[in-house]
């Protein structure tokens, strides 16, 4: 496998190649994995990237990162909506159906990775920038439309 393959096609192998993972139990791996589970099926990432998301699962998710949440993501690469929605889910911890300011934090500064702009951004700029219902909350799926916007608009 590499960065050009749609995984959609790949489900089997790649719940194989998680739950062959050293700290596999239970449906999660732990982030000492994470880089040779990003090598395993070789999805051709900087280190810079491969780190950000390692700090990303360590700090927001207690080092733990599940197959629903690799598989989620891996199988919706390819497409830009359906990636943004996954890492709107993953943002919302406390599975409120809302991003918290707390959430943000993470979210924002693992999009850095992607697009350094994002550096700084304050959470009253985020909900300025993504609730578009005015309700003063940002909703997962109105996080998820400002997620693509970030990935549509970054230099990398």
């Amino acid at each position: 496998m590499n960065s050009e393959v749609d995984y959609r096609d790949k489900v089997d192998e790649l719940k194989k190649i998680f739950k062959n993972m050293p700290t596999y139990k239970d449906g999660y791996i732990t982030t000492k994995d994470f880089t040779n589970l990003i090598k395993g099926v070789n999805y051709e990432r900087s280190e810079e990237h491969i780190q950000a998301y390692t700090n990303y699962w360590e700090k927001y998710h207690g080092e733990k990162f599940s197959l629903e949440n690799f598989l989620a993501i891996f199988t919706s690469l390819y497409n830009t909506s359906e990636l943004a929605r996954q890492h709107a889910i993953m943002a919302d911890i406390d599975k409120n159906g809302f991003i918290s300011s707390h959430e943000f934090q993470g979210i924002a500064n693992l999009m850095c990775v992607h697009d350094a702009r994002l550096a700084g951004k304050s959470f009253v700029e985020f909900v300025q920038e993504a609730d578009t219902n005015r309700d003063g909350k940002v909703s997962i799926d109105e996080c998820a439309v400002w997620i693509e916007k970030q990935i549509n608009n970054s230099s990398v």
